[in-house]
């Protein structure tokens, strides 16, 4: 029960609060207790005479004081607090006072002694809970109680058979005692509060002060002990270099030995340096080489666009009729859009070399795959084409824009090179193996001989089917490069006049 009513006195109130603010809220919570208690026992008294107003009036006052709690718990103290002060000598004047304000004929001026006390206990309510540095709410709540004190007999005379408010000579009589008690009673309890406000003070500043002692306290003790240590050390080094002195020659015998181990780390640094270098090297003649075919391809396929637009250019000078030279012109036409196609081709080829592309974000396969279906529409509607996607890892952490350039060269060539024997079905599958995301791309077309071709599979303008309309031998050159630039392999198994499997090996990233 002890603990129960300390938690309810203590409702309210956080470690952080000044200890003045945390006493004012356990004292709200007392009064407020103690308040509602002393309405619950009057409560039960007064039912023996029937449910009545008054009763009605005491219900409201004990669950009011009952929130005062509430609200202390929920933060709102000052509301808590100027409630606590007003509501219990307001409920009085209400039971009090109502019947007479309705039926004003029926009462004769009579001063019921047993409210007078109970203004003047309460009177105390606002000078207990509030500090003296909350002075507006202490002014306003003390003055609220004050005039209600002061007229309760200004409104008792008027609502009554006397009708008509007392002169000054009449109030001072009535309550001239009254009022100086209640100031005398205010008075002593504002002194009271102050010198326990002081002393609280005091009691701080006293509290802070030994706060800082005690730190400093500690301080040098720490400085002590840190002295101590630094002794300890001092006696230790001193051990330890007369043992090293004695353990000269064991140190000695220690040296060579981790020179010896430095010397064999070290052979095996050149070791490993010497292969790193051998690779490097085999990567630049690889490099080397790469470049030399690919100047050689340029410079074939852009020499016979160039050779053809300069044979037109002349044979456009040397035409007579208007017939000759339009069609000229028009061959000139389709000569310079091959050679814009071999340029454009190249800057693809140029970009990747520079990495243009390698922003690292996450792609969704049947997104990329919906993208590519939108692109080949036609040409897939044309050729009756079944497309059949089951993505077991269905998102990968990469560059989207290889992605996307793989699937459509690797799709579009399944359609391109597709068998006139059967409808065309593209089977694409992804899976998760050894740290790798495992892109498949399988089709039923015509196949590649790969004991003929799989030396020149992935080069450039390199074509395997002749018979085929279309293609410039170049997809799969890039589908090799972007693998590549992704640190990732490509492996491929094909069936002449069966099909072709691409197996696209894409490294994950954490």
């Amino acid at each position: 029960m002890a603990k129960i009513l300390e938690k309810a006195l203590h409702t309210g109130v956080k470690p952080e609060m000044p200890r003045i603010q945390s006493r004012g809220i356990i004292l709200s919570n007392a009064v407020a207790l103690i308040a509602a208690f002393l309405s619950t026992v009057y409560l039960v008294y007064s039912l023996r005479n029937g449910w009545s107003f008054a009763d009605r009036v005491t219900t409201f006052v004990i669950l009011s004081l009952c929130c005062i709690l509430l609200l202390n718990k929920f933060g709102h103290i000052n509301t808590s607090r100027s409630l606590l002060s007003i509501i219990i000598p307001a409920a009085a004047i209400t039971i009090m006072m109502l019947p007479r304000i309705q039926n004003p004929e029926k009462f004769i001026y009579l001063r019921t002694p047993g409210i007078f006390p109970l203004l003047l206990a309460t009177g105390i309510i606002p000078s207990l809970i509030f500090s003296r540095k909350e002075r507006n709410l202490l002014l306003i709540c003390q003055s609220t109680h004050l005039l209600m004190f002061a007229g309760y007999d200004v409104v008792l005379r008027w609502f009554s058979t006397q009708a008509a408010l007392p002169t000054l000579t009449q109030y001072l009589e009535s309550n001239l005692v009254t009022m100086l008690s209640y100031f005398l009673l205010i008075g002593c309890i504002l002194s009271l509060k102050n010198i326990i406000d002081d002393f609280d003070q005091k009691n701080s500043e006293l509290i802070s002060h030994l706060g800082r002692q005690n730190v400093e306290l500690e301080t040098s003790n720490r400085v002590l002990s840190d002295l101590n240590k630094d002794i300890e050390a001092q006696n230790e080094e001193i051990q330890a270099q007369s043992e090293e002195l004695r353990q000269s020659q064991d140190s000695l015998v220690v040296v060579n030995a981790e020179i010896e181990r430095q010397k064999i780390a070290l052979e095996k640094s050149l070791d490993e340096k010497s292969r790193d270098l051998l690779m490097t090297n085999q990567q630049l003649v690889s490099q080397n080489n790469e470049l030399q075919q690919f100047s050689y391809t340029v410079s074939h396929n852009l020499r016979g666009p160039v050779a053809s637009i300069l044979g037109l250019i002349n044979l456009h000078r040397l035409s007579l009729s208007e017939e000759e030279k339009e069609q000229t012109v028009r061959l000139l036409e389709t000569s310079a859009l091959s050679l814009e196609s071999i340029i454009y081709d190249l800057s693809r080829i140029i970009d990747i070399r520079h990495d243009k592309f390698s922003l690292y974000e996450s792609v969704v396969l049947e997104q990329e795959l919906l993208l590519i279906k939108q692109s080949l529409m036609t040409f897939i509607d044309k050729n009756k084409v079944t497309i059949e996607e089951k993505f077991a890892h269905a998102e990968l952490f990469s560059v989207k824009a290889y992605i996307n350039s793989i699937l459509y060269n690797l799709v579009s060539n399944a359609i391109q090179y597709r068998s006139p024997d059967r409808e065309p079905l593209i089977q694409i599958t992804s899976t998760l193996t050894d740290g790798h995301v495992v892109l498949k791309v399988k089709d039923n077309g015509l196949g590649i001989d790969l004991t003929r071709f799989r030396g020149d599979l992935f080069k450039l303008y390199k074509r395997f089917h002749t018979s085929a309309p279309g293609g410039k031998g170049l997809g799969l050159y890039l589908v090799k490069q972007q693998v590549e630039k992704m640190n990732g392999r490509i492996e491929v198994e094909s069936t002449l006049h069966a099909g072709t499997t691409f197996s696209i090996f894409i490294p994950v990233k954490d």
